[in-house]
């Protein structure tokens, strides 16, 4: 998918559209000094399930969000703005197609970047520079260790099995996962983003970033993990998540809940009760379950992180079944209704 690298300021021609004049209406915005990131993959622009932008828009209003990062957003990221202003909630709609953002706040400018827009954004005062992501979903080498293709598109490693069961069994070699894994171009959209988020950080912007890596956890597939969820014995520090680490940045989840083994923090496949079964899993004789929505804030970001947690079906998709999680993971709301096939991550910041 091609987008364009240039800047553009609020308003232009080309993606960047303003709905409402930014001030924060009552409601849209938390508490004085807070930020509020609702991270959301909304299932190809809120298209597979009925009513979906009317969904997105009642939960950004539920959760209180006042900046909200989005995945597979498509065309939907306007609609939702404009949903939202039709309520009083004013938010700025800032959007690449496949990513999407809403703030709360003024956006001063925006970029259109290679798998993220990214939008800087005045919070009283404050400046802060958001990026909403969304990786290559292909390469998904989470499935080798499960005994199912990678999705490998052809000639590459393993391509000939797509999606399918792997004759031979599970993969094992973590070498080999993240070999393929980072074939993905993942890991190098990563760095790109942290080269930068740096000179924002330098520029004197605090950086928040998320969205859906379609890629696991560098805390997740740990020795304590090793033989849970289908791991099948492989311990692999997945690369884009290990670069981010080394960066310093900080994962909202992962910092507040240790723990992979009791707060796994599962965010696909999501049990959506709107679905069926066989539209919300993609190995269906495997645990696939896996952490890949992310909220990460960069180092010295002046954003103290005060609260995270799941929003979503407590539920989740295990060997082409319904599974409630028994986990002590934090869900701060399971709606009734739900659009998506992910669950969501709601993360709340004291700005300093």
């Amino acid at each position: 998918m091609t987008r364009r690298n240039a800047m553009r300021v609020l308003g232009a021609a080309g993606g960047v559209l303003a709905a409402g004049a930014g001030v924060p209406m009552a409601g849209a915005a938390p508490a004085a000094g807070e930020l509020r990131v609702l991270a959301i993959n909304i299932w190809l622009g809120g298209s597979k399930i009925s009513n979906g932008i009317g969904l997105v828009t009642d939960l950004i209003i539920d959760t209180q969000a006042s900046l909200v990062l989005l995945s597979e957003a498509n065309q939907a990221t306007k609609k939702i703005a404009d949903a939202l202003a039709k309520k009083g909630q004013k938010f700025n709609a800032v959007s690449s197609g496949d990513t999407g953002l809403l703030s709360a706040y003024p956006v001063e400018d925006s970029a259109d970047q290679q798998w993220m827009v990214k939008a800087r954004l005045n919070i009283d005062g404050k400046r802060v520079t958001a990026y909403a992501a969304h990786l290559e979903y292909r390469w998904y080498a989470t499935y080798l260790p499960r005994g199912y293709g990678a999705g490998v598109p052809a000639p590459g490693e393993y391509s000939e099995f797509g999606w399918n069961k792997t004759p031979g069994g599970p993969v094992t070699d973590a070498a080999t996962v993240q070999r393929v894994n980072v074939a993905s171009g993942r890991p190098d959209v990563i760095g790109r983003f942290i080269d930068d988020a740096k000179a924002e950080a330098a520029a004197g912007r605090s950086v928040i970033m998320g969205g859906d890596f379609n890629e696991p956890s560098v805390f997740d597939w740990a020795p304590a993990t090793a033989n849970l969820f289908d791991h099948n014995g492989v311990v692999v520090p997945w690369e884009s998540t290990r670069r981010l680490q080394q960066a310093g940045f900080v994962d909202a989840y992962r910092s507040a809940y240790p723990n992979p083994v009791t707060h796994p923090g599962f965010t696909w496949p999501a049990s959506n009760p709107d679905a069926p079964v066989s539209q919300l899993t993609w190995a269906p004789e495997a645990d696939e379950r896996d952490r890949i929505d992310y909220i990460f804030t960069g180092p010295g970001a002046g954003l103290n992180l005060t609260s995270v947690g799941i929003v979503g079906p407590r539920g989740s998709i295990v060997r082409n079944a319904r599974k409630d999680e028994d986990t002590k993971d934090n869900f701060i709301s399971s709606p009734a209704k739900w659009v998506t096939d992910h669950k969501a991550v709601l993360a709340t910041y004291r700005i300093n």
